[in-house]
């Protein structure tokens, strides 16, 4: 599809094929690209529009004038503007309004909004049973309207088979971590089975510690156990190691043995004792 590109500052523009800057003065004609890149030359973060569903946001809109679409690039830091879709599920009705960075979620009886950790593009809007979703590229958001739960999915492929949802998630450590999660939808989300398969390679024994931690940061419990030495195993499970390290959202390495780790707001110290290339021991403390 054709499109004209009108810009109110000035910018690089870039495509698949070519590229070329722009000021005020210009009018730019684009056809037969799905993607347009913009980055702005003074002030302003780059950004992208995907022209084979483009949805206005807060940097550019799209006016039409007699058979021409013009794509307008202007900062609207003021407005915020949201995609608005109603679904009737069970006999009732849940909007759904999209802005570039926030998903909500209304019924007669709540709103509920959720700011997003990623770009909304490319999204679609469906129900299924008791639940209002919205899936992105590689996340996924469920609205159960009997309790106005919200839960958020990710993961790099998501798929529908009937009421049964699949999650393949890919972890870029040492291990490769490749975890498959099947969820059943019921009055609940159910999270029916996960599984994680691994790559072959093996990392030195010093480097247990951090190989650890990639599993308790995936919550891959089970393998977690596998690094421990017998003794420290007879007094940790599962569900002992989630409750211990909580659930971590990043960690830093001090040394092959001593870590920062971050779970939301919390910061740990956490050191790790090897013997007979085991871990033996792992004390936390708080900072």
């Amino acid at each position: 599809m054709k499109y004209f590109l009108k810009t109110t500052y000035p910018c690089l523009i870039k495509t698949d094929n070519s590229s070329c800057e722009l000021d005020e003065n210009d009018l730019l004609e684009i056809d037969d690209e799905k993607y347009i890149y913009i980055y702005p030359e003074n002030s302003g973060i780059p950004f992208y529009i995907n022209l084979s569903v483009p949805k206005e946001n807060k940097n550019f809109s799209i006016i039409r004038h007699g058979d021409k679409k013009i794509i307008f690039l202007d900062s609207k830091q003021n407005l915020k503007i949201e995609e608005k879709e109603s679904l009737n599920i069970c006999g009732k009705t849940c909007n759904v309004y999209i802005s570039d960075n926030s998903i909500t979620f209304e019924n007669n009886s709540k709103k509920l909004t959720y700011l997003c950790p990623h770009i909304n593009n490319n999204y679609k809007i469906f129900k299924i049973k008791n639940f209002a979703c919205v899936q992105f590229d590689k996340n996924l958001y469920i609205f159960n309207i009997s309790n106005n739960k919200l839960s958020h999915i990710s993961g790099d492929e998501i798929t529908f088979n009937n009421n049964l949802l699949k999650v393949i998630k890919k972890f870029n450590d040492s291990d490769e971590k490749i975890k498959t999660s099947i969820y059943k939808f019921d009055e609940e989300v159910i999270l029916e089975k996960e599984e994680f398969n691994y790559s072959q390679n093996k990392a030195p024994d010093d480097l247990l510690p951090y190989k650890t931690l990639e599993c308790i940061q995936a919550r891959d419990y089970k393998n977690a156990l596998n690094f421990l030495s017998d003794k420290l195993k007879s007094k940790i499970n599962e569900k002992s190691l989630q409750s211990f390290f909580g659930k971590i959202n990043k960690f830093l390495p001090l040394s092959t043995t001593e870590f920062i780790t971050i779970c939301g707001k919390e910061k740990k110290f956490v050191t790790f004792n090897l013997e007979n290339d085991k871990i033996d021991d792992i004390l936390i403390d708080d900072l």
